[in-house]
Order: C-alpha cells, then sequence, then structure tokens
C-alpha cells in the first residue's frame, strides 16, 4: 500500500516499513593499506554495494553519512537504485590522516594483531587476568600500552593478547528509503550528478520535516549503521618494517631501507623525487579538502534555498491576511521616506563640504 502526504505518495510494504537494500559488507567496512609507502597516491579505500532486491517497482533512494566527514570522501553520497540493480559507492579516506593513523601504530600491534607469553607485569586489566578481559598491554614490553584482550591464559603465568588490531571508532550510517513517485518520474537516474544530488538533497530534507512533524512514520527510513577496521596485507607489513615508511625522506642521513645503506644526498635524483613526492601529496591532500568544501557549500546552497523559499511563502501569507483591509497601504502612505526622516541626503552632505573646502583653499 502507500501513504499519501500531499504531493509525495510514499511506497511501503503491507508492514508499513520500506524495503531496505541489501549492503554489501553489511557490518563492517575494512579499509585496506595497499601502498603503506605513498598514501597520499594512493589512500586506503573500499567499496560499498547496495543492491535494491524489489521485485516491483520500487526505487530506492539511499544517502551516506559518517560520523568522521573530513576524513573520508564519499562517492556518491546519494542517489537512487532501480529495482534489481545495484549501487557501488567507494569510500576513500584522506591520505593525509591515513599516515597520521598509521604513523600512531609504528612498530605496534598494528602489524602484530597477536601476542604470546607476555608476562602478567605488562598488562593492565579491569576485568580480571581471565580470558576475555578487556586490558591495556605494553607491545613486546614498550612503554605505549594498546588496547587488546586476554585470549590465554598460560601455565607459566604469562598470556596471550590480541590486540584491537585496526580496529576504528569512525562510523557510517547507510538511510534508505522508497522514492516517491512525484521524484520518480523525473528519472533522475538519467539526470546530471549535481543536478541529481540537488533534487535529492531537497527530497531528504521534505522526507525527514514530514516524519518530525509526524505526517509519516520513522519507519519510512531504513537505517543501516556500519563500524570500519583499517587492515594491511603481510606484504605490506613486511614493507613497512622494511622502512619503506610513509611520506618523503626527510633526513639525507637517513638510509632508505633496512637492506640500502646509502644514504640520500641532497641534490641527487632520490631528494629531489623525495620532495616532489611530497608536494604532491599536499596537493592531493588540497583536492581531498576542496571536494569536502564542495559538499558543504552545495548543502548550504539547499538550506538557502529552503530557507528563501519559507521566507517567501510567509512574505505571500501576510500579504494575504492583511492584503483586503488597505492598512498596508495607509502605512506606506504615513511612513517618512529616508530623505525626509534624515533631513539632508549624502550627497548633499558631500556637495557642502567639498564646496567648503574649495572656498578655504581660495581665501588661504
Amino acid at each position: 500500500f502507500s501513504i499519501s502526504t500531499g504531493a509525495a505518495t510514499h511506497n511501503m510494504t503491507d508492514s508499513g516499513v520500506a524495503v531496505a537494500p541489501t549492503l554489501s559488507p553489511d557490518k563492517v567496512l575494512i579499509f585496506e593499506w595497499k601502498n603503506v609507502a605513498n598514501l597520499a597516491d594512493k589512500p586506503p579505500k573500499t567499496i560499498l554495494t547496495a543492491t535494491n532486491n524489489s521485485t516491483g517497482d520500487a526505487v530506492v533512494a539511499y544517502k551516506v553519512k559518517t560520523t568522521a566527514p573530513k576524513r573520508y570522501v564519499v562517492r556518491p553520497p546519494q542517489g537512487v537504485i532501480l529495482p534489481g540493480k545495484s549501487a557501488k559507492i567507494t569510500l576513500t579516506m584522506v591520505g593525509k590522516d591515513a599516515e597520521t593513523l598509521l604513523a600512531k601504530s609504528t612498530r605496534g600491534p598494528l602489524h602484530d594483531e597477536r601476542e604470546t607469553n607476555v608476562p602478567a607485569d605488562l598488562i593492565k586489566s579491569t576485568e580480571g587476568m581471565e580470558v576475555g578481559a578487556r586490558c591495556e598491554v605494553r607491545w613486546q614490553g614498550k612503554e605505549r600500552y594498546y588496547a587488546g584482550k586476554i585470549r590465554k591464559c598460560n601455565e607459566d603465568g604469562t598470556f596471550d593478547v590480541d590486540y584491537d588490531d585496526g580496529e576504528s571508532k569512525d562510523k557510517f550510517l547507510v538511510q534508505t528509503t522508497d522514492l516517491a513517485p512525484s521524484y520518480r518520474e523525473q528519472q533522475l537516474e538519467e539526470k546530471d550528478d549535481k543536478v541529481r544530488q540537488s533534487i535529492l538533497s531537497k527530497m531528504w530534507q521534505e522526507l525527514e520535516k514530514k516524519i518530525k512533524g509526524g505526517e509519516l512514520d520513522k519507519k519510512t527510513i531504513s537505517s543501516s549503521r556500519l563500524t570500519t577496521k583499517f587492515s594491511i596485507s603481510d606484504a605490506e607489513k613486511e614493507a613497512y618494517a622494511g622502512g619503506l615508511v610513509p611520506g618523503p625522506v626527510v633526513d639525507p642521513a637517513v638510509a632508505r631501507s633496512a637492506t640500502d645503506s646509502m644514504p640520500v644526498s641532497p641534490g641527487s635524483p632520490e631528494a629531489i623525487f623525495a620532495e616532489l613526492s611530497a608536494l604532491r601529496k599536499k596537493y592531493d591532500d588540497l583536492v581531498a579538502y576542496t571536494v569536502n568544501l564542495t559538499g558543504d557549500r552545495d548543502y548550504l546552497n539547499n538550506e538557502l534555498a529552503t530557507v528563501k523559499a519559507k521566507l517567501d511563502r510567509e512574505k505571500t501569507k501576510r500579504a494575504a491576511e492583511t492584503g483586503g483591509d488597505g492598512a498596508p497601504a495607509a502605512v506606506a502612505d504615513t511612513k517618512p521616506s529616508k530623505a525626509d526622516s534624515s533631513g539632508f541626503s549624502l550627497f548633499m552632505v558631500l556637495l557642502v563640504a567639498f564646496i567648503a573646502f574649495i572656498v578655504g583653499r581660495i581665501v588661504n
């Protein structure tokens, strides 16, 4: 059946709940580092696939949000999915943020998800020293503590620990709804992406407003929450451990890798390449930031258009309420003009000042 709300009608199932598309992955988004030596050129990314399994004519509209909008670039952030079709959404991490996160885990549990035979004095736990207890561990006896949980209690008094390797607090929210016929008739899938994004932004604003006002049920929008996890392949871990650290070589006296003892000399091709790599990284970061600003601009433009439309409606409403008794005309007739209320116009004041200046020069 369907729910009619003025101009828009939203198709629903018999239970009154919008049909949600199938997401893959459906719980955890894994971002893989495939080039730790130069994350600016190839930042971590993943693909989220949303499939419209409807056997009828229901078109699904979706939008993707994240708790860290400055860290990720989502393309496209919203769109439509025809019946039986899928949409692939690319989620890309900004290279600078990826390097920062990786640097925090240098030589840490990001490269060793599990550690065995850990002495008890290197473990801090408020849940007791039992299997499954959350804890903080000084990885390989170093100063810094890393979060994890106890996997096994050994007979010699040591413990095996599983680290929270790559776990992230960043989350994504995928919201979907059945596209209303009034929007379906516009064939959004065939429009230019910029036009489609603008129309969909307006649709979501109207939908959320009607839900907030009680015109539609909250179940009109289906929401799916996904967590994130960062992963590095064994080959990349080995390369990273071998000295291929992210970013350019900043110290020419430092060897390029564990197997290469030749330092990078200033002015050498290697040093020039390192400097160019640094400039390229800054450029890519600037481009990524510009993309985020563009998205913010489009959102603010939509908000401005909405507010302007509301203001015009309010003006029209007030004009209709007072237009029949002639009150506005009377007010307009009795209201003094700006020139009358101020006595002199700005032009007259400037003219008098100029004449006084000339007269003063002549007298002197």
